[in-house]
């Protein structure tokens, strides 16, 4: 039933080549497909399985467009890959949303120790651990992968912004990012600043180099250098500033989603700092 027509008189398309058919036959794990007038081809195995839930979606007779791969298989019939239609259809609004930098929400439905995984159109895509916003990342002492998969567990069924970072549709590649939102976000609320601006800082982790401080009551971080804490030396930054303290700063430079911020400049020049 299922044969190659020889005929010789029939120029057959080239090894690679896409070409329309129509479903012949549906079988557990083998599609048939009429290639009239060169013949019946099969869709088998791993070809089968990549495009098993889109089959499930046709109908006997429904018109397809199918890879050739061999024109005679072991079982003399024309080897062949399904094109899937609805695939490509969601790789290509992958691609607009990419090029619009569109923020999307991911339905979390996996987790491994790298990170998490959900689906946007369809496409199975990866949101790695280090993409996480800071609310979302998990605070493990010394990085122990187990105990980092434990916390990541935590937030399968959660929905989380997202922006795709990268995509590559021929190696089913989908990679999203939370810290992109995370980023825009803080774009955002620091538009809203100018350098000069007089602000309330609360202290939130004290450095080597100076201090990180949360601006007011929003989202967005800053740094006062340890330069900008204090016109006179200083031996150890936690002997002027604790952890958790609310002080009036001033912002010095701003750059993109970075802003810097100053003590000292509000505080008296002269040689003798007051204390």
């Amino acid at each position: 039933m299922y044969s190659l027509k020889k005929d010789n008189l029939i120029s057959l398309p080239s090894i690679g080549s896409f070409v329309e058919a129509f479903i012949l036959e549906k079988e557990k794990r083998a599609l048939f497909i009429d290639l009239s007038p060169y013949g019946t081809g099969i869709i088998q195995g791993a070809n089968y399985l990549d495009t098993k839930s889109y089959i499930k979606k046709l109908e006997i007779g429904a018109k397809v467009l199918v890879k050739i791969l061999d024109w005679n298989n072991e079982e003399g019939l024309i080897e062949m890959a399904l094109q899937n239609l609805e695939k490509e259809k969601a790789w290509k609004k992958i691609k607009e949303m990419k090029k619009d930098d569109e923020t999307l929400t991911l339905l979390i439905s996996e987790v491994n120790a790298g990170g998490l995984m959900g689906n946007i159109e369809n496409i199975k895509g990866f949101l790695p651990a280090s993409q996480l916003s800071k609310s979302h990342y998990p605070k493990v002492e010394e990085g122990n992968k187990n105990k980092i998969l434990e916390k990541l567990k935590f937030l399968i069924g959660e929905k989380i912004q997202v922006k795709i970072l990268d995509f590559d549709p021929s190696a089913n590649k989908l990679i999203f990012s939370e810290k992109l939102v995370e980023k825009d976000k803080m774009k955002d609320i620091i538009s809203k600043y100018k350098i000069g601006d007089k602000i309330q800082v609360t202290i939130t982790k004290i450095v080597d180099f100076g201090a990180f401080v949360k601006l007011e009551d929003t989202e967005a971080d800053g740094l006062v250098h340890i330069s900008e804490i204090s016109n006179q030396p200083i031996d150890r930054i936690e002997n002027i500033l604790k952890e958790g303290e609310t002080k009036e700063a001033k912002i010095i430079n701003i750059d993109n989603d970075k802003i810097s911020l100053s003590f000292k400049a509000l505080k008296d020049k002269s040689p003798v700092e007051t204390k």
